[in-house]
């Protein structure tokens, strides 16, 4: 299981490219200088996610699960998630934040946020990020 991290600079950065794809490359040699061992023993306390779903959490507890597809919808709970995963096998999801910046999800891809607060999510039939 691979997390990816999200910082406001990162959110930024992917907004102004246009549609908000990739994590940067400073955001992605921080998760990589984490020990490979954080991100097993986070995932191994926190309750899994079920296939089909896109999950959010804060820290070990999940604060909800979305499987619909094709419309935005609010996160409610979850507003104050500071991480999720997409299970999805073939779809992206995209997740908005307060401050309107966009990223997309891959499928079994997940995401710290750092800090910054998601408010919608929408899950795309789509295997690729746009």
């Amino acid at each position: 299981m691979r997390f990816r991290t999200a910082t406001a600079a990162v959110l930024t950065a992917c907004a102004m490219a246009g549609s908000g794809l990739a994590v940067s490359a400073q955001a992605a040699q921080a998760a990589q200088a984490a020990p490979a061992h954080s991100h097993t023993a986070s995932a191994a306390a926190r309750p899994s996610c079920p296939y089909p779903y896109v999950c959010f959490y804060n820290g070990n507890t999940m604060t909800g699960k979305f499987k619909d597809t094709g419309y935005w919808q609010k996160l409610g709970a979850s507003r104050k998630a500071n991480g999720a995963f997409n299970t999805r096998h073939d779809d992206v999801a995209y997740v908005r934040f307060s401050n309107y910046h966009t990223i997309c999800m891959r499928p079994r891809d997940g995401w710290a946020f750092n800090g910054a607060h998601p408010t919608h999510v929408y899950i795309s039939t789509s295997s690729r990020c746009h």
